[in-house]
């Protein structure tokens, strides 16, 4: 009987614009905002800034959510948090502890946490201390705002009023107001983590496309019998087979046999007309023309063309040139 209650007060009510509610302090980092401008605004020590939030460094990034020790303060009221949607847990992120730790340790995916942490400025680069909610099930969270209406977030989201009522435990009128958050279930979080992806090649402009041994620097090399050349990459050992990703996002210039020794080559044009090259492998996994992301498999380790056994010949060039790949692998 409460449930069918629940019901009629919402079809009630959904035309009803929303009210306010209280939380703690948070500033939400914006484009250009410095610690230590955010510490004399809101006039509070910066010391004290970083250890209520604990910071190592005074580097902060668009997105990430700072807390103000004092709500009222020189530059104004910070804004409001409110309480989680229902059945949510909270999870500080601890020294040593990753995203993909937490999503592994409460049974996760990536998008369930993303859904429930929609502003999150990072996958890769979370301070210490930061507060994660941990939903119950996939979805995502929305913060109602001012003069935002109900029937506004299930048109937006194209979600069922009595699914929304029920995973919100919204009774009456009374229960919803501005700034509150809601839990959509079965809602995707796209547009969040295609940002997120966007911040990860930031962070991450390039990645190492396997992992091994390095058997060959980038730079001259002693060939024996007063002889030497310039290796223009790194070489990987890996096994036979093993499969190559690409460092960067980008589009594939070249996929073929190459006789100037490279064997079976992959080459990937980025922004910047930056490229990488990958070389000797066994097979060939991608086209030209083909738009690939970061970490798409593209080839196989292998030996083909010059070369003494199974590894990957790396290059990155910028600006024409073929630059040392260990300066931009991370």
């Amino acid at each position: 009987m409460k449930c069918r209650i629940t019901y009629v007060f919402m079809l009630l009510f959904l035309s009803f614009p929303i009210g306010f509610a209280s939380g703690y302090a948070l500033k939400k980092i914006e484009s250009g905002d410095t610690l230590g401008e955010l510490a004399s605004r809101y006039d509070v020590p910066l010391d004290v800034l970083m250890s209520f939030n604990d910071l190592d460094s005074v580097t902060i990034f668009p997105g990430q959510m700072i807390k103000i020790p004092y709500i009222q303060a020189r530059g104004g009221v910070a804004a409001f948090a409110p309480n989680p949607p229902p059945l949510f847990k909270r999870h500080t992120l601890a020294a040593g502890e990753t995203i993909s730790g937490v999503i592994q340790r409460y049974g996760l995916t990536v998008p369930s946490l993303v859904g429930a942490n929609p502003d999150l400025s990072s996958l890769d680069r979370l301070p210490v201390g930061i507060e994660l909610l941990i939903p119950p099930a996939e979805g995502l969270v929305v913060t109602l705002q001012e003069e935002e209406t109900l029937p506004d977030i299930i048109s937006r989201y194209d979600i069922d009023p009595i699914t929304l009522a029920k995973a919100n435990e919204l009774y009456s009128l009374s229960d919803v107001s501005s700034g509150m958050m809601l839990f959509l279930p079965g809602v995707k979080p796209v547009e969040s983590l295609e940002r997120l992806a966007r911040v990860r090649e930031m962070e991450n402009r390039y990645i190492w496309p396997v992992h091994g041994r390095i058997t060959s620097y980038f730079g001259r090399r002693n060939l024996g019998l007063g002889t030497s050349n310039f290796h223009r990459g790194i070489d990987i050992a890996a096994p036979y087979g093993t499969l190559v990703v690409a460092s960067r996002s980008g589009t594939v210039s070249f996929a073929g046999w190459s006789s100037q020794g490279y064997g079976k080559l992959v080459k990937i044009r980025h922004p910047g007309r930056a490229e990488t090259w990958y070389a000797h492998n066994s097979e060939i996994l991608v086209r030209p023309g083909q738009f690939i992301d970061q970490g798409e498999v593209i080839a196989r380790i292998g030996s083909t063309g010059i070369s003494t056994g199974p590894h990957l010949h790396f290059e990155v060039h910028e600006g024409n040139r073929a630059d040392d790949p260990l300066s931009f692998l991370r």
